[in-house]
């Protein structure tokens, strides 16, 4: 019984430690995708802009 107990509370452990690990993967992949879309954004106008000036 205290073998099954034990497996429980290390499963319990490991999904808890899965779903922290993949929560935080997810806000960097969130972060970077924001970060990428601040840095692409003004130079993608930026182009966008020059190349209608100099038509």
């Amino acid at each position: 019984m205290s073998r099954f107990l034990n497996n429980k509370k290390l499963t319990f452990a490991a999904n808890s430690l899965n779903l922290l690990t993949s929560q935080l993967q997810t806000q960097r992949d969130l972060l970077g995708s924001l970060a990428l879309i601040f840095y692409l954004k003004p130079t993608f106008v930026t182009h966008l802009f020059f190349s209608f000036i100099l038509r």
